[in-house]
């Protein structure tokens, strides 16, 4: 079968090709002359015919067998029309008697100035009835938390000018003490590890990674609090302050001592993980901080690591002495340090670990089993904590601004991989969070599986409630990164609300048309609750925009209603690209954008603005540039072909909106 190039059908990537034998179309007139009624408008006459010249034109655009032939069938079409509407056509196909009484009508109107509305302003149309969902959830008036109210902020002591410090964290109910098995170990001096001195360089931990990591262990050792771990600073005689750090925990010697031995591998709501921060911590604080030794203690054992000249090549390795002692009760750190910022990192990292005292987990205003979230008024500092320790945002511990957000266990690797060097997250962690916070599982039903958002719809709707003040359209900042890409998860979750009559989604429109919805006590909010069954700009206000008043001139006015059908067209078209229009860019998504392809020596793009539209108009000689508004409301999609090589226009073709159908292909002049 010989395929024609210029007649290409969008969907070979979007539909199909149309063979020369489809173009033949034999029963076309016979169809047409069976709809036709006894009386009607001109306008039913021209697109009458319109429909038939462009559709037998266009059904043949290309190649066809042979050029005698396409001449015959145009022939015999163009003479049937004309015998039906004998009686009504008059030389350029235009109806005498209708003509001239649209005409007479029309000019008495204009003269009259009665035109039904005001030519400064646009008459509304395209208005569209909201759609009522019997499944839409009422909107909850507060969904405010009350959960942990008894929270008071803990007041923690300033550390003495000599470096003297002495805090206990209070005892509550929420502690619950984990104590291991004791086994029975060999004691061992100066044991060597293969972990080197100059190690640490690569180990990019600060003073704070350091004390988050030894904090850490106290935190799970107490069932994921710091509540009842025990802070004390010494001042030493030789300049030095020693530091101990205890707990009622204990653990057994090899998991302070084996690298990736831990408790905690499999608990995603321990703040441990990896089975490293011991040994790594001990290792920072031997080359960084001025100690000589660091002492782990648990049960009936006591491990003091040190630096110790390895006989191999001379160089100094980290070594370990593991001793039997009177068992004790709970663990302890011990070291010493001249590092006296070291001492005030200890002190502000108590408060990036979930306690009692720490206000930013008290009352949130949205929490479920997953996390939790809680608005704090504009400027004031929050924090991300991930399994109950606070993280850096943008490298700043206090980097995250007005809210806080708490995940109760860590996400799985591929949503967040928070890696061993205790990584800073940014927004791109904060879009991941969000889609693991709406995961989906697939279920099968009917033997179909099925998508479906694993978050439950009503804790949905109280999310959403919960994050009101960032549903307007002109929020910004990292807190509203993270609401987007969670308002995105009904594009699978199918929930509908019922919200308030003076609420509206954006859809494209102007800044003037914003402003002034606003300031009739409107409020506009992001485009993506139309997903959630709120009215849209479009359906609230319809079609009105701004624009210039364009009065046709007397020459204009004759052509429209005394020309023919191609001057009717074409001024038309050129009064309607005159109207002054703000150029606005026409919104894809990017499984959209992989339309735009080449195929055979042709290139088919997706019009990407109203100007371009508009430019195509004008070069084509068709009347394109008026389906901007249909295009950027998505009504319809307009695609440009293109030759390969010299980038010429060669056809401009309409799909429908979902891509399945081409509605209509014009070449040059509505060929």
């Amino acid at each position: 079968m010989k395929i024609s190039p210029i007649r290409y059908n969008y969907n070979q990537y979007f539909l199909g090709f149309r063979s020369e034998k489809d173009n033949e179309n034999k029963g076309f007139v016979d169809t047409i002359n069976s709809k036709i009624p006894t009386s009607f408008t001109r306008t039913q006459v021209a697109g009458s015919v319109l429909f038939a010249v462009f559709v037998g034109i266009g059904l043949r655009h290309g190649k066809i067998k042979s050029e005698k032939y396409k001449n015959l069938k145009l022939s015999e079409e163009l003479e049937h029309a004309k015998n039906k509407f004998s009686n009504f056509i008059e030389n350029s196909l235009t109806p005498k008697d209708l003509r001239e009484k649209i005409y007479e009508k029309f000019s008495q109107k204009i003269a009259e100035g009665n035109l039904g509305y005001d030519v400064s302003s646009p008459p509304v149309t395209g208005l569209e009835k909201p759609k009522v969902y019997p499944d839409a959830f009422d909107l909850p008036k507060d969904v405010k938390t009350n959960n942990r109210s008894f929270i008071k902020e803990l007041s923690i002591p300033e550390i003495g000018s000599d470096g003297s410090f002495d805090f206990n964290l209070p005892w509550t109910s929420q502690i619950k003490v984990v104590q291991a098995e004791r086994k029975s170990f060999t004691p061992v001096h100066n044991c060597k590890t293969s972990i080197t001195e100059s190690y640490s360089e690569s180990v990019k931990w600060t003073n704070d990674k350091i004390a988050r990591d030894i904090l850490q262990n106290f935190y799970d050792g107490h069932g994921q609090t710091l509540d009842g771990v025990k802070f004390k600073f010494e001042p030493l005689q030789n300049g030095k302050v020693r530091v101990k750090i205890s707990g009622d925990g204990t653990y057994t010697p090899d998991k302070a001592i084996y690298l990736g031995e831990s408790t905690k591998r499999d608990d995603a709501s321990a703040a441990g993980n990896y089975g490293e921060g011991l040994k790594m911590s001990a290792l920072k604080l031997l080359k960084d901080s001025g100690t000589d030794n660091v002492k782990f203690a648990s049960d009936n054992w006591q491990l003091n690591y040190k630096f110790q000249e390895d006989s191999l090549l001379g160089k100094r390795v980290l070594a370990y002495d593991l001793d039997e002692i009177t068992p004790i009760h709970g663990n302890y750190l011990e070291f010493e340090t001249s590092d006296k910022s070291l001492l005030e990192t200890f002190r502000k990292s108590i408060n990036r670990f979930y306690h009692s005292g720490n206000e930013h987990f008290k009352s949130p205003d949205f929490e479920n089993d997953l996390l939790g979230i809680k608005l704090l008024p504009e400027g004031e500092k929050g924090a991300i904590y991930i399994a109950g320790q606070r993280f850096e945002y943008n490298d700043d511990y206090d980097g995250f601004p007005s809210a806080v957000i708490f995940l109760k266990e860590k996400p799985e690797a591929r949503y967040l991989n928070l890696s061993r060097d205790r990584i800073s997250l940014s927004e791109n962690n904060l879009e991941n969070i969000a889609r693991w916070f709406t995961r989906s599982s697939y279920d099968n039903q009917n033997g179909k599986m099925v998508r479906k958002c694993m978050l439950p719809k009503p804790e949905a709707v109280k999310f959403l409630r919960a994050m009101d003040k960032y549903w307007d359209l002109t929020k910004q900042g990292p807190m509203n990164t993270f609401f987007n890409a969670v308002l995105a998860m009904n594009y699978d979750s199918a929930i509908h609300i019922k919200f308030p009559k003076n609420y509206v989604a954006y859809s494209p429109a102007s800044q003037e048309v914003v402003t002034d919805l606003i300031s009739k006590g409107i409020r506009v909010c992001k485009a993506d609750f139309s997903y959630y069954g709120m009215p849209t700009i479009r359906q609230f206000v319809g079609n009105a925009r701004s624009h210039a008043v364009v009065s046709p001139s007397i020459n204009q006015k004759k052509k429209i209603f005394k020309g023919s059908i191609e001057d009717i067209h074409n001024c038309l078209v050129q009064l309607s690209n005159s109207i002054s229009k703000k150029e606005f860019y026409i919104p894809y998504t990017m499984n959209e954008l992989s339309y735009n392809c080449e195929c055979g020596d042709y290139v088919f793009t997706l019009a990407k603005t109203s100007s371009e539209l508009t430019a195509v108009g004008k070069t084509m000689h068709i009347c394109v540039g008026s389906y901007s508004n249909r295009a950027l409301y998505k009504e319809c999609v307009i695609v440009l072909m293109r030759d390969k090589k010299t980038k010429e226009l060669a056809v401009c073709i309409e799909l429908s909106p979902d891509y399945k159908k081409m509605k209509q292909a014009k070449d040059f002049c509505n060929r």
